[in-house]
């Protein structure tokens, strides 16, 4: 593979790390990615992962796990080996644990890597330091790059790629159906935020009520469409989950899946599409409608002297439907909210569930010692 970049700058700084640049953007960035060949050795005292800690970002990390053998031989030597494998790769495992770091962090295993890329949307490094600690006490080299374009297809072409070939942290279906579930409880809690500050006001302070302006619209709707479509991939997504040798995992599994019977969501995909409640709503342009009205229904009755007459009453014509458009949407209000926090409550028991289970579903390929 061959992807060209420019605005690349060699670095070499002896004492410490040359991707110092990238550190500094993690606390503003939205994408972190990371392939090394090792991760520190300092237990207790690990500033890099600490950084991953402290930030909201897409993060992932893909490492080789040194002393980790494809086999190990029955001799002494084999035996000391197997032994300091053991160490390794539980250090690993107790490092990246995905509790330690904020919910959009993915950690993965490519036992064949020993390429080192750390970057952000914004900036990268390619050289030959880990992100490690310990690459500070050595000559590094490497470029740091701040092409954009090149940076996208990295990731999209590149690192996607080392990550479809690396294990995952977790069992690979229980590990891609908690990063779905992450997914829509923070797409949802988005849009349930938006809706509170655009949709609503609180100015009673004891129900929410209808604002007088609505500062939603239609695309943001059809994305939220999009969203529920997602939304009703759970119980497949959960069934993908299966595991035959777990009869209490499956157990709960089942129950989960009840919850998706708590949510109407075709009546929600109703009231945001065409014709719905909301979406006739959002899509009301009062002034537009006005004109249209005035133009089709009440020029024709209108002369000079009484222009501004048949004016205001094309305006009060509109406002009328205006109205008529709120009582409708007022109509189903409650249990649109009520609707919604059903969905965040469903989510955040979905998330509770793949939590208690996480320990059990580390991927046991990565130990094979």
């Amino acid at each position: 593979m061959e992807l060209s970049f420019t605005k690349g700058t060699f670095v070499s700084n002896p004492g410490e790390l040359n991707y110092k640049q990238v550190l500094e953007d993690f606390q503003r960035a939205n994408t972190i990615r990371i392939l090394t060949y090792n991760i520190s050795g300092n237990y207790k005292n690990d500033t890099l992962l600490s950084a991953l800690s402290d930030t909201n970002a897409d993060i992932q990390i893909i490492t080789n796990i040194p002393s980790r053998m494809e086999y190990y031989y029955d001799s002494e030597a084999g035996r000391r080996m197997r032994l300091n494998a053991q160490k390794n790769i539980k250090a690993y495992i107790s490092k990246l644990n995905s509790d330690n770091y904020s919910a959009g962090f993915s950690a993965f295993f490519n036992l064949h890597n020993h390429a080192k890329i750390i970057g952000t949307e914004n900036i990268v490094y390619i050289g030959s330091a880990n992100f490690s600690n310990e690459s500070a006490k050595s000559i590094e080299t490497g470029v740091i790059i701040e092409d954009r374009a090149f940076i996208r297809n990295l990731y999209s072409d590149f690192f996607a790629e080392i990550v479809k070939d690396s294990l995952s942290y977790y069992d690979e279906t229980f590990s891609a159906f908690r990063l779905f579930i992450l997914f829509l409880l923070e797409k949802f809690q988005c849009v349930y935020n938006d809706m509170l500050v655009n949709l609503f006001t609180d100015y009673n302070r004891t129900k929410l009520t209808l604002a007088d302006t609505i500062n939603i619209t239609t695309d943001q709707l059809h994305s939220l469409y999009l969203l529920f479509e997602e939304l009703e991939r759970i119980p497949d997504a959960l069934d993908d989950t299966y595991d035959e040798s777990n009869e209490e995992y499956n157990t709960e599994l089942e129950i989960i899946k009840e919850l998706s019977n708590n949510i109407d969501i075709e009546w929600f995909k109703s009231a945001i599409s065409y014709g719905g409640e909301l979406f006739s709503l959002v899509d009301f342009d009062e002034e537009k409608e006005a004109l249209n009205i005035l133009q089709t229904k009440n020029i024709y009755d209108a002369n000079e002297e009484k222009l501004d007459f048949y004016a205001q009453k094309s305006i009060d014509e509109a406002n009328s439907e205006l109205h008529s458009l709120r009582d409708n949407f007022i109509a189903i209000e409650d249990d649109f909210i009520s609707g919604f926090n059903t969905i965040l409550s469903n989510l955040n028991q979905i998330i509770e569930f793949t939590e208690k289970w996480k320990p059990l579903k580390i991927n046991s390929e990565i130990d094979n010692t």
